[in-house]
């Protein structure tokens, strides 16, 4: 089963991760899934079950990475040497070489995005992983990932790793992260072959924040990124998802850390510029990691 180890861990930190809490009723089935982006945002706010039809080349990360046909996700590689016995061990697999090969070394060099972005997030470790539109502060973030990446590791049965083992989307990691990375790869990949994609299996669907520009959407992933991969990697070309928020690039001057001053408007509009505009697969190709 493809079930998240991780739900007690994301129902207790959800306010810290600037995500939105509605009280929906739980039910046996999955929730209902609909094909348009404001319907499923207004029943999601009304406190109805409510999943998004997702196509899947519109899914993103943080960084800008892709998992479309056209883009490039780390873990969609990783999925796909394994899916066609090119690579069973994360010893010598892509996987490895992108967490050689991608280390950022600080918070703001994560966002890959070719921006003069905010001053604090140079003082900040790479996994922080803070947006303009997060609730809190960035050094509250970092707070919040590295109790993530901890928890992560525990149920893994590596007690002892800490944040400084590195975090799944980027390296520096340590060989035993790499390890536990690899492992849920397959361990989700295994799943879904064997039971298809049921998303009943799992404590909920791919959870995203949904960013809009001009009328386009980008759906940047919050909780999901190994499911979304095996699915990417199976040729899925729609998946439901389940919104945590729906953020505008025509309210950026409205998004806590714009309001705050930590990112400028000018940052903010460039960093949702890079995720809609990203080649990953040009930046792939420039590392070695793609032909």
């Amino acid at each position: 089963m493809y079930a998240s180890p991780i739900k007690t861990l994301i129902k207790s930190t959800l306010r810290a991760l600037s995500l939105d809490i509605r009280r929906i009723e739980k039910t046996a089935a999955a929730p209902p899934v609909y094909q348009d982006v404001q319907e499923t945002h207004t029943r999601l706010n009304c406190g109805q079950p409510a999943a998004y039809l997702c196509p899947i080349g519109k899914l993103c990360t943080f960084s800008g990475f892709s998992l479309g046909s056209k883009g490039w996700h780390p873990f969609v590689v990783a999925v796909n040497e394994y899916l066609h016995g090119h690579r069973k061990t994360y010893s010598g697999s892509m996987l490895e070489k992108f967490y050689n090969s991608w280390q950022p070394a600080d918070a703001l060099e994560a966002l890959i995005a070719p921006i003069d972005g905010p001053a604090l997030l140079r003082q900040l470790p790479a996994y922080t992983a803070h947006q303009p539109w997060h609730l809190i502060h960035p050094e509250e973030r970092q707070a919040v990932m590295e109790k993530n990446i901890r928890d992560e590791n525990h149920w893994a049965g590596q007690q002892h790793l800490d944040a400084s083992s590195g975090y799944g989307l980027h390296g520096p990691v340590s060989p035993e992260k790499g390890e536990i990375e690899y492992a849920r790869i397959v361990r989700v990949t295994d799943s879904i072959k064997r039971h298809g994609f049921d998303r009943s299996l799992a404590d909920e669907d791919i959870t995203v924040t949904a960013l809009e520009r001009n009328g386009e959407y980008r759906f940047c992933i919050v909780h999901g990124q190994h499911r979304a991969a095996v699915l990417a990697a199976l040729d899925y070309e729609h998946i439901p998802v389940s919104f945590r928020r729906l953020v505008s690039v025509s309210e950026a001057q409205h998004w806590p850390q714009v309001y705050r001053g930590v990112w400028s408007l000018a940052q903010a509009q460039a960093y949702i510029d890079h995720l809609f505009d990203f080649d990953a697969n040009d930046w792939a190709r420039a590392r070695g990691l793609t032909e």
